[in-house]
């Protein structure tokens, strides 16, 4: 293991470490544009450069080894005339943009020109390099060659993540440009992550595009629920409204985020987001809807089915499991949900695309019920006269349902999610706005929470289920989330 000294201080790394790994343990911080720790090393924009006792020019940390006695210095006098020149160097050709990029306020190009340059520009403006602006290359992407360092994080990411190489360095020298190849576009599921490793604003996201000034977005971490991979995430949001969602890289499960995932966000703020019931496609006010749902339950007491979802978190789930054996008293019930898991894209994307099949488990061990194959049975036998679900889960036994004329009723957050035929819809607060627990394929629990507010009335499920068993004469006594949990072991 080489021993070395960086800035004065001493450490001793393992054999293979970089410098610029070996300064960061230390928490001595050295610029960079091209290094990336997910992505191959190509050491090309030559900010990293450091000062090395004895070595007859300065090299790049990112991709020189610690060796035994080595002397490094990252603030040397010639150090900090590097890094002067090569930003000037990046700057001479750079778009004035920063009033208009959403790269502002994050982007490397200020930040390092404020630490390590200051220095006025000897370029004359008539001889600046134009190239093309605003290029959509992609259904989420557009691209700014002018704005572009030519540090290959693009390139190197389609290359190496996605291996899709839509993107190549084309031409040589001062006219080298990024560009798609021929008959390629930037579609490949993970584009957006191309935008969050540009450090200068060159590709930047169609959706969040002149939406916000990032100095105004606040950050609450969540999870993604966009499949079973349960990524860990960042809403970033100001004034009840969600602007993006960013991966937050951990070694568990995430550095990056599929494209769907990312723009799970926007069924919150959808046009058919539901803050009211819906009877029969007719809008009704939630107390009215409340009612209804319960005078039918009562009505079909002894014939009424539940079935969970694997769309729900695990307090959601457990508060249906609640009604169906204290409030309703239904032996037809069903918390049994099995689902192919595993990445199949060999990135993010899970075999099953509902994020909690794992975490109802926990719900069926702790109150049983039947299988979903004997739930199906009962339908299409005519046993049941009422289901209660949430939308999603209602396509599970669709088929049943269809064949047997049943009458369903299901909880939903979007009109767009509720199933044809149903008979009532009550609204409920996504998980971007209630706390809720899931987990995920490998087994690893994880927490929402809320970055906004729901609809006005509109309220988590288990406040729901909670309200609809007292309209039904039954008391579940849920005053917050975790009294639904009681009984469930979760690991």
């Amino acid at each position: 293991m080489p021993k070395l000294t960086i800035d004065g201080k001493s450490i001793e790394v393992e054999k293979g470490t970089t410098l610029l790994a070996a300064a960061q343990q230390l928490g001595v911080y050295i610029p960079r544009y091209c290094y990336h720790p997910k992505l191959s090393i190509s050491g090309n924009c030559r900010m990293c450069m450091v000062e090395v006792e004895k070595a007859p020019k300065l090299l790049t940390a990112c991709s020189t080894e610690a060796a035994e006695g080595m002397i490094v210095s990252t603030t040397s006098d010639k150090v900090k005339a590097a890094r002067r020149d090569v930003l000037e160097f990046l700057l001479i050709n750079h778009p004035l943009d920063c009033p208009i990029c959403d790269q502002a306020g994050e982007c490397g190009l200020q930040d390092y020109y404020m630490d390590y340059s200051l220095a006025p520009s000897r370029f004359r403006m008539a001889d600046k390099v134009r190239r093309e602006k605003r290029r959509p290359v992609g259904p989420h992407l557009v691209l700014d060659k002018e704005r572009c360092i030519l540090c290959t994080r693009c390139v190197r990411f389609c290359s190496e993540v996605t291996k899709t190489s839509e993107l190549e360095v084309m031409e040589r020298a001062d006219h080298s440009y990024i560009g798609l190849k021929e008959g390629k576009a930037l579609d490949n599921g993970y584009s957006l992550n191309i935008a969050d490793i540009c450090p200068v604003g060159a590709f930047t996201s169609r959706d969040f595009r002149f939406k916000s000034r990032v100095w105004f977005l606040k950050k609450v971490p969540t999870v993604c629920l966009g499949c079973a991979t349960g990524c860990l995430i960042e809403a970033h949001h100001n004034e009840n409204i969600i602007y993006r969602l960013v991966p937050r890289p951990n070694p568990d499960t995430n550095t990056w985020l599929c494209d769907h995932g990312r723009l799970t966000y926007k069924s919150v703020q959808a046009g058919d987001r539901l803050s009211k019931g819906v009877i029969k496609n007719g809008l009704i006010d939630l107390e009215p809807a409340l009612r209804e749902v319960a005078s039918r339950i009562d009505e079909a007491r002894t014939s009424v089915a539940i079935l969970g979802s694997p769309w729900l978190s695990i307090e959601d789930n457990a508060a249906l499991a609640r009604l169906a054996k204290d409030g309703v008293k239904t032996g037809s019930y069903c918390f049994d949900f099995n689902s192919e898991q595993g990445i199949k894209d060999g990135i993010l994307i899970n075999k099953d695309s509902a994020p909690n099949t794992s975490g109802v488990k926990a719900v069926g061990a702790a109150h049983g019920g039947i299988k979903l194959a004997e739930l199906s049975r009962r339908i299409t036998a005519g046993e049941i006269k009422l289901v209660l679900t949430e939308a999603r889960a209602a396509g599970l036994i669709k088929q049943a349902l269809k064949s047997a004329g049943t009458r369903l009723i299901v909880f939903a957050a979007n009109r767009g999610e509720i199933p044809p035929d149903t008979y009532a819809t009550l609204p409920y607060a996504s998980y971007f706005e209630t706390p809720g627990t899931f987990i995920n394929y490998q087994g690893l629990r994880r927490r929402t929470e809320p970055p906004v507010k729901a609809p006005e009335g509109v309220k988590p499920l288990w406040a729901v289920v909670n309200k609809l068993a007292a309209y039904s004469g039954d008391s579940l006594r849920l005053e917050s989330a975790e009294d639904a949990l009681e009984g469930i072991e979760l690991k």
